[in-house]
């Protein structure tokens, strides 16, 4: 199985992206934070290479979608879900308790996109990597265009700063 194969453009280009990294780990390796990882699209698969994946989101039904999605994937065990905010991530997983961390599609709905990044980042270890996705303007709106969601594409058109949140 391949994640990239199971993704759209965006996330093969994520995979693509972290390869080295998980090369190195090898299976198993990683203590992996995802901020925002909803119903696990990554965290999922990154189980399945036998990683350790916490999930934090505000949604607690993405977070039962993930437990649904881990359990039928067979990786329950190593995959976790806590509810909670990019902001509060080094309460929710603890400082230095990552190797990895997924921060994607998150500071465009944020107030402060850098106190979250600064505090989120807290959860990495030394040398860990972070995994950073953030949408242009022109991406988000297409995005949101595309499926359907055209009241949120207007707003974030002319939203001064930019932001989606």
């Amino acid at each position: 199985m391949t994640a990239a194969a199971d993704a759209g453009p965006r996330h093969a280009a994520v995979w693509d992206a972290l390869a080295g990294v998980l090369a190195a780990a090898g299976n198993g390796g990683l203590t992996v934070v995802d901020a925002g990882g909803g119903s696990g699209g990554f965290a999922v698969p990154l189980a399945e290479r036998g990683h350790r994946v916490l999930v934090i989101d505000p949604s607690p039904d993405a977070l039962a979608a993930l437990a649904s999605r881990a359990r039928d994937r067979g990786v329950a065990d190593r995959v976790s879900g806590r509810q909670g905010y990019l902001s509060e991530l080094p309460a929710l997983a603890g400082p230095d308790s990552a190797d990895l961390l997924l921060c994607h599609s998150v500071l465009d709905r944020v107030d402060d996109p850098g106190a979250a990044l600064a505090a989120a980042a807290r959860v990495l270890r030394p040398g860990g990597w972070l995994s950073l996705l953030v949408a242009g303007r022109a991406g988000a709106v297409l995005a949101r265009a595309l499926t359907g969601r055209f009241d949120e594409a207007a707003r974030l058109l002319t939203e001064p700063a930019g932001r989606a949140g």
